[in-house]
């Protein structure tokens, strides 16, 4: 029997004291499907930001934040890179980061997973468990190497590769081997250039010419003009010269950052300023995803293998019940842009379902789930939305002439 164990206590076994953080730091748990009745779950894909992280941008002296982190990546290399589970482990190597020899004063590196962001994503696999494998019995009790049908890719980042493995953990937790051998779970990854979870300008190059463009217009001009004032009293209380490379972005990360884990904020920042950091940064976010080929390009060709994976499993090519695919903000977000469900900025351990249902005639339904949320999708009569329909839908946000504007 599976023992669900809460976030409070895994944050208590990493030493962690919890308290109540901004929404930003923890995305709300998934919650049951709705309008379900005389229908079966066939599979579902879901897709994840990692969970909490130290900041990527940060002035910070030692005296003030020093970042100490327990969570291990234990590495052993393999001569087998083929499937199957693994019977010659004898030896495990540690990666260890050098105490003040990183961007960040102690022990950690710049955007590495903490052990809250592990916690989130054991919280969160347990959780659809309770959906996926007992209330839906999508999946068995327990994995298996032959016949569990599920598929895992992550971008090849550290913070994403853990939360992919803390996901699984909560979903399949491991059972005892008896010396038997050691099951292994592919993690799918490729080179960052070819990256298409996320808008990827070195994928499609037109992309960088967009986001150009969009910062020249009137529009534009003005949300520069009405935030110079914030820009400035926040740089003069950092210290900072210069504007980060990441705009609004790098302030806002810095400082939810350190509210996630209850550490005071840099000398002469408010509540205020972090309020209008957040607001800036978000407006500077979403503004690029109003120029409808923008949000288009950048999302094209993953929304496309969502697709196929839903049509293969439709005609029979493909028995995959469980998809994975571990990334970012940048990923949560501009999908969920594309179906006009884009509000707030995605919080840490942020997460979409796309269910796949059927009735006993073989008709089959797809229920769009963020964050805890079931939606009805504009276009659908309903939150199971028919899946011609909701093809027709996804088909009008895929650019067909992709690689030509690219390329162009």
């Amino acid at each position: 029997m599976m023992i669900k164990v809460s976030l409070v206590l895994l944050l208590s076994l990493f030493g962690i004291v919890y308290s109540q953080k901004p929404n930003y730091c923890q995305a709300n748990l998934p919650k049951p499907s709705l309008n379900t009745n005389g229908l079966s779950l066939e599979m579902v894909q879901v897709l994840l930001r990692h969970g909490d992280r130290t900041p990527l941008y940060s002035n910070l002296s030692p005296d003030m934040s020093i970042w100490d982190c327990d969570l291990g990546w234990f590495m052993s290399p393999s001569f087998e890179n083929i499937p199957g589970p693994i019977t010659d482990i004898n030896r495990l190597y540690r990666k260890v980061y050098m105490p003040n020899r990183e961007f960040l004063p102690g022990n950690c590196s710049k955007g590495q997973l903490t052990s809250l962001g592990f916690a989130q994503h054991i919280q969160l696999g347990q959780t659809l468990r309770e959906l996926y494998v007992d209330k839906y019995q999508l999946l068995p009790n327990q994995y298996t190497q032959d016949q569990t049908k599920i598929w895992v890719r992550s971008t090849d980042v550290p913070r994403t590769l853990q939360s992919a493995q803390a996901h699984l953990t909560g979903l399949f937790p491991p059972q005892p081997t008896n010396g038997e051998p050691i099951p292994v779970i592919n993690i799918n990854t490729m080179d960052p250039d070819f990256e298409n979870m996320q808008p990827n300008n070195r994928l499609c190059p037109v992309i960088s010419m967009m986001e150009y463009n969009a910062t020249k217009t009137p529009e534009y001009q003005e949300f520069i003009k009405n935030t110079t004032q914030l820009k400035t009293q926040i740089m003069n209380a950092l210290g900072v010269k210069s504007f980060p490379a990441y705009g609004w972005y790098s302030f806002m990360d810095l400082f939810y950052s350190l509210q996630c884990h209850d550490l005071p904020l840099p000398p002469g920042i408010t509540q205020e300023m972090v309020d209008g950091a957040y607001e800036a940064a978000l407006w500077d976010y979403t503004y690029k995803f109003s120029f409808p080929m923008y949000s288009r390009l950048g999302m094209s060709t993953f929304l496309e293998e969502l697709l196929e994976n839903i049509g293969n499993y439709i005609q029979n090519t493909d028995d995959t019940k469980y998809y994975l695919f571990s990334g970012h903000d940048t990923t949560i977000g501009a999908i969920a842009n594309l179906f006009g469900l884009l509000g707030e900025w995605p919080s840490y351990a942020s997460h979409i379902e796309m269910e796949l249902w059927s009735n006993s005639n073989k008709n089959y339904f797809l229920q769009f789930k963020y964050n805890g949320e079931s939606f009805q999708l504009n276009g659908c009569g309903d939150i199971m939305c028919p899946i011609e329909t909701f093809f027709n839908i996804a088909n009008s946000l895929i650019v067909p002439n992709y690689s030509d504007i690219c390329s162009n």
